[in-house]
């Protein structure tokens, strides 16, 4: 598990554009990262991030809408992205504002989609 763990990073972090990314628990517990600037900020990210998307799930189904797979936060000087990969598991990735975001969502969905098949 450790070493698709750090494969699974390893391939998220080389997307260009991709500044920092953890594989998250759905209860916020960091399973595995790459975050250049240090540990202190990845365990509090991982928290929100997987608070982020239970609100957006929550949000959905009270309006009657599916269960999101991704969420995107967007602020002046990055994207973040949170998308579900298995049941309790998600990818939480930096994007830096330069970077190409549709390339950069379609690499990270194909990431997504191959982890998947792994699994079934």
């Amino acid at each position: 598990m450790e070493e698709s763990v750090q494969r699974c990073i390893e391939e998220i972090q080389s997307v260009a554009g991709v500044t920092a990314c953890a594989l998250v628990s759905d209860e916020g517990r960091v399973l595995g990262k790459h975050f250049p600037k240090g540990d202190l900020s990845s365990s509090l990210f991982a928290a929100m991030c997987a608070t982020v998307l239970a609100s957006a799930e929550a949000a959905c189904g009270s309006v009657g809408v599916d269960r999101p797979f991704q969420v995107t936060v967007a602020s002046s000087d990055a994207t973040i992205l949170i998308m579900g990969v298995r049941e309790a598991t998600l990818i939480t990735v930096i994007i830096d504002i330069s970077a190409d975001l549709p390339t950069v969502l379609k690499k990270l969905l194909d990431i997504v989609v191959r982890i998947r098949d792994e699994e079934a």
